[in-house]
């Protein structure tokens, strides 16, 4: 079958299953130009987002994605949430090249930058292995995410990985589901189960790193965050904030500097923007007063609206009435 005749089908598909739903179609490119090594894994774009998840029907070798958007069917939805046509957010993971958390528009080209072939995994290799009902049951747990529905979603996983125990991705699932849940030890035993079935699928190690954190259990986090560290985890931002937290907690200022100035390099999509604020911290401290207010003005260009965006603006006031005195 050729790719236009396949794409006709999946067309079609999409039209018969989504009666509601108008299929579109975008297009994921290789810096290489090259066909996709591997389909790549979607998951639910960061929290915050106003647009939708994407449901993704159907990817293709070379690159084309058939997508659809939810529909709104409640007349008294708000009617920002009706507007969404062709647009919808979701996060691509593919094993060798940086993650990308985007916005998809019909016509979107997505370009996915090689990484190099870090130690540690994006994808777990146990999903090669994944029996049949197992994978299906993850992709039910994967759509009821998408759609907020996080009980099914627990429901699913816990299923997938009742057939396949040792289904890395599926553990690291349902400890998402968890922690959404607040049930940080049950969320800390399921990721705990993904790195026994995988030591190298890094995104466990993320989950935990949080865990230990917003649990104040910071020698922890740094313990797992080296041994993450040490896999060269470059698609995960995320750990390298982390990991720069607890260390900052711990007063270990040079180890927390360095890791931070590398997760914020890494971060390309932003989705740590409270990583400049723990690096304005450590500048501040040690007496880099200019340092600091660029870093905290970087946060508030990423963040106006943050919660804390008002005490960082009277931290930069601060600074900037101290370097004033100092002239």
């Amino acid at each position: 079958m050729t790719s236009a005749v396949a794409i006709g089908c999946a067309l079609a598909l999409a039209g018969g299953c989504f009666a509601q739903n108008q299929p579109h179609q975008a297009t994921l490119v290789l810096e290489s130009g090259a066909n996709l090594p591997s389909t790549p894994m979607f998951t639910p774009p960061p929290a915050g987002q106003d647009l939708p998840p994407c449901n993704i029907v159907n990817t293709f070798a070379n690159g084309v994605i058939i997508y659809t958007v939810p529909v709104v069917n409640d007349p008294g939805a708000d009617p920002i949430l009706r507007r969404w046509d062709d647009k919808c957010g979701i996060t691509i993971w593919l094993k060798g090249f940086r993650k990308v958390s985007v916005t998809l528009h019909d016509g979107a080209v997505i370009v996915l930058k090689q990484t190099g072939d870090p130690e540690g995994s994006t994808i777990s290799v146990t999903a090669l292995h994944v029996p049949k009902e197992a994978a299906k049951a993850y992709d039910k747990g994967i759509e009821a995410m998408s759609g907020g529905k996080l009980p099914g979603a627990r429901k699913w996983f816990e299923r997938a990985v009742a057939i396949y125990p040792d289904y890395a991705q599926a553990w690291s699932q349902l400890g998402q589901v968890l922690e959404q849940q607040a049930e940080p030890e049950k969320a800390a035993d399921a990721c705990g189960h993904a790195l026994k079935a995988d030591p190298k699928y890094m995104r466990p190690y993320l989950q935990l790193i949080r865990l230990a954190v917003s649990g104040k259990r910071m020698e922890d986090a740094v313990t797992l965050g080296e041994r993450a560290l040490q896999m060269g985890p470059l698609e995960f931002p995320g750990i390298y904030y982390y990991d720069a937290l607890a260390n900052y907690e711990l007063k270990r200022a040079d180890v927390a500097e360095k890791t931070i100035r590398k997760g914020i390099d890494l971060d390309t999509a932003h989705d740590y923007p409270a990583a400049e604020v723990l690096l304005g911290k450590l500048l501040a401290d040690k007496g880099d007063t200019r340092g600091a207010i660029e870093h905290f003005d970087k946060y508030l260009q990423l963040a106006p609206k943050a919660d804390d965006a008002g005490a960082i603006r009277e931290q930069i006031a601060g600074l900037e009435r101290s370097e004033s005195q100092a002239k």
